[in-house]
């Protein structure tokens, strides 16, 4: 597959991969899902090997012979990655802590939905240990060098941003099963799904959704929420091309969800199994978060119960909240949706900065909203990247 012409001194570019662009392609002429697989290698080497590979050849081929029609699964030959705390038979699963990584016997819930879907995975991203500083920096470097069209990440508080450049869907907590899914605290942990666009972003997560997914009949909204006081022109300009009334909030229960989702009281538990292992060979974990770790460790057990007697609580203010508008706006100046898995909610992190937050089980309805707010436009992060001519890719 052609990624253009070499020119001596010229870096080149790679182009992002959109599962419309894909679905075009393969219309057209499906065995150039094997050109894509031979060019993958490549563009996992401009990322600087950043990416433990998946036997993506095989399994192209593998996708033409048993389904050689692209239109007969929504995600035929959609390549995607994934980070590495979820699990893959045959491929390493990891909290960021390489003495505790593991083969997992099964395959996540979510790796197996996307199977049947038709997507074909491209290989796991590294992830911070135990999500403490979690980024999705690896998971936009892959989407902008063209090496996937999607990434499927595991979402704790604050892991990702609501200004980040990509869609961003967070699905309604239950929709989605996070089976498989290394998570700190299933109170507050979620999954996100990141993509160029979108409208791809939607039809992954219906693609992941259990088919007793939560639903809520589709009303149109009629009042817009604003998170803060933060930008308040582009809210209303939301609102105004909605035909919303906008209503203010207070972002106190909202604030203090996501801080208390930040909380290190989350990872005792999850400490626990590797208690003894770090109080022998304390070596084994990263030298910047031994006494933090430590300190988690030895927190006692009722301070974890006060915080889930406290969540419980702020979720019931946040429901309240909800009774005042049907679609909240979540600025970027407000810095968090770290709320939205924890209160059951559902979200859309727009490409050019902001979230939208609805109630749980209106996914469509949001992913709808959403869609019509975003322009067809590249956003910044997803614009191809320039591949050094040092790299494979710039020799193609």
């Amino acid at each position: 597959m052609a990624v253009g012409q070499y020119r001596e001194g010229v870096p080149m570019r790679a182009p992002v991969l959109t599962l419309d662009g894909l679905r075009s392609r393969f219309a057209r002429r499906p065995n150039s899902l094997l050109d894509l697989a031979d060019d993958i290698p490549a563009r996992c080497a401009a990322l600087g090997g950043a990416c433990i590979a998946a036997a993506f050849d095989a399994a192209a081929r593998d996708l033409l012979a048993r389904c050689p029609d692209p239109s007969a699964l929504p995600l035929w030959g959609v390549p995607y990655v994934l980070d590495a705390g979820i699990d893959v038979v045959g491929l390493p699963t990891s909290i960021g802590v390489p003495a505790f990584d593991l083969q997992p016997d099964f395959d996540a819930v979510v790796v197996e939905r996307l199977r049947d879907a038709g997507a074909l995975l491209v290989g796991k991203l590294p992830v911070d240990p135990f999500g403490v500083d979690a980024s999705v920096a690896h998971a936009r470097a892959a989407i902008a060098a063209g090496l996937a069209a999607f990434a499927l990440v595991g979402d704790r508080a604050d892991a990702v941003p609501v200004d980040c450049g990509l869609a961003v869907v967070k699905p309604t907590p239950g929709g989605v099963s996070i089976a498989g899914v290394s998570a700190i605290a299933p109170d507050v942990d979620g999954i996100a799904i990141l993509a160029s666009d979108v409208a791809g972003g939607a039809v992954v997560r219906r693609a992941l959704e259990s088919p007793v997914a939560l639903a809520r009949p589709a009303c149109p909204p009629g009042r817009l929420g604003l998170l803060g006081g933060e930008m308040l022109e582009a809210a209303q300009a939301i609102a105004e091309r909605l035909g919303l009334e906008m209503v203010a909030t207070d972002v106190t229960p909202f604030a203090e969800i996501a801080a208390l989702a930040r909380d290190d009281i989350w990872l005792a538990p999850r400490l626990d199994d590797m208690a003894t292992a770090f109080a022998e060979q304390p070596e084994l974990m990263p030298p910047r978060l031994r006494r933090r770790l430590s300190e988690a460790m030895a927190l006692p057990a009722c301070d974890l119960a006060q915080a889930q007697r406290r969540l419980v609580a702020l979720r019931r203010q946040v429901e309240a909240a909800f009774s005042d508008f049907d679609l909240l706006f979540v600025p970027p100046a407000f810095g968090s949706t770290g709320f939205v898995s924890a209160c059951g909610l559902a979200a859309i992190g727009l490409p050019d900065g902001g979230a939208l937050v609805g109630a749980g089980g209106t996914d469509d309805r949001l992913a709808a909203i959403a869609a019509s707010l975003t322009t067809l436009n590249q956003p910044r992060s997803t614009r191809p990247i320039d591949i050094p001519v040092s790299s494979p890719l710039a020799h193609r």
